[in-house]
C-alpha cells in the first residue's frame, strides 16, 4: 500500500483540524481552514504541516482519498489489477497494471490522482491488488536504472487508457528522444494538426503513465516549463536528469 504520512508531529494547537483530516474523507481543506482560522493562522498551519509532515496539507488529503479508492472492494469488478508502490528519488509512485501492461504510474499525492484511479478502475472493471510479479519487478528495476542515468528506453509494456486522440498524442510523446524536448506546437504538428495545441496540452494532462510516456519533455514555445501534474520541480528534475545532471532528489 502507498504510504500515508503520520500527523503525530503536528503541534497540539492544530489537534482539531488534524482529527478532521484523519477521519473525514470529504473534508474541504480550504473551507476547514478559513472557517476556523484567520488567514495568518491558516498560512501558519500550512507551513507547520510542510515542515513537520513533509508534504502540503492538500497532498495529504489526496493521498488519503487515493488509499480509500485503492482499498475499495468493487464487487461488480471481476478483474484484478496488479498494484504496487515504488520508491524513487523524487517521491513514492503508484503503479497499476492491467492485463496488457502498465496503465497508471503517478507520483503519490499529485493532482488528479483520484480521477485517474477512478478512470482506470472503470475502464478495466478491476479491483486493486497490491502484489509483486515479474512486471512490477521489471518496472522497479527500470526506474532504478533510469534515475541512475543508466536507462533511456523502457521495456515495461504499456496499456493506454484514453480516447483515440489522447492515445495519438501520447504516441507522439513516446517519439520524443531521451534528453530532448518539444513544444506543444511541435507535438501538434507531428499529429498533423498544428492548430490543435490546446487539445494536445489537454491530452498530455490526461496522461496516466508518468516518465515512461514522457509528458515532462513537452515545454512552452518560449522554453519555459509549463503544467505537470507531478509538480514543476519534478519536471525540472527529470529534464535535468536526462540532460546528464545528477541531482534528482527533491525530498
Amino acid at each position: 500500500m502507498i504510504t500515508l504520512p503520520s500527523l503525530n508531529d503536528l503541534p497540539s494547537k492544530w489537534n482539531e483540524i488534524r482529527e478532521r483530516l484523519e477521519t473525514d474523507f470529504s473534508a474541504d481543506l480550504e473551507a476547514l481552514l478559513y472557517e476556523r482560522f484567520t488567514e495568518h493562522e491558516a498560512k501558519q498551519f500550512e507551513q507547520d504541516f510542510i515542515d513537520r509532515i513533509g508534504c502540503a496539507p492538500e497532498e495529504y488529503v489526496r493521498i488519503r482519498r487515493a488509499i480509500r479508492l485503492l482499498e475499495a472492494r468493487y464487487p461488480d469488478s471481476p478483474n484484478e489489477l496488479t498494484t504496487a508502490a515504488i520508491a524513487t528519488p523524487l517521491g513514492e509512485m503508484l503503479a497499476v497494471f492491467g492485463s496488457k501492461g502498465l496503465c497508471l504510474l503517478e507520483f503519490v499525492g499529485q493532482k488528479h490522482m483520484e480521477q485517474e484511479i477512478t478512470a482506470v478502475q472503470k475502464a478495466l472493471r478491476g479491483r486493486f491488488v497490491f502484489r509483486e510479479d515479474e512486471r512490477t519487478q521489471l518496472l522497479r528495476q527500470e526506474l532504478d536504472l533510469y534515475f541512475k542515468g543508466r536507462l533511456k528506453t523502457f521495456a515495461t509494456p504499456l496499456e493506454q487508457i484514453g480516447t483515440e486522440f489522447q492515445k495519438q498524442a501520447w504516441d507522439a510523446l513516446l517519439a520524443i528522444p531521451y534528453g530532448e524536448t518539444r513544444s506543444y506546437k511541435e507535438q501538434a504538428q507531428r499529429l498533423g494538426n498544428p492548430k490543435a495545441v490546446r487539445a494536445v496540452a489537454a491530452a498530455n494532462g490526461q496522461n496516466k503513465v508518468s516518465i515512461l510516456i514522457p509528458c515532462h519533455r513537452v515545454i512552452g514555445s518560449d522554453g519555459k516549463l509549463t503544467g505537470y501534474a507531478g509538480g514543476l520541480n519534478r519536471k525540472q528534475s527529470l529534464l535535468a536528469l536526462e540532460r546528464g545532471e545528477v541531482q534528482t532528489t527533491l525530498f
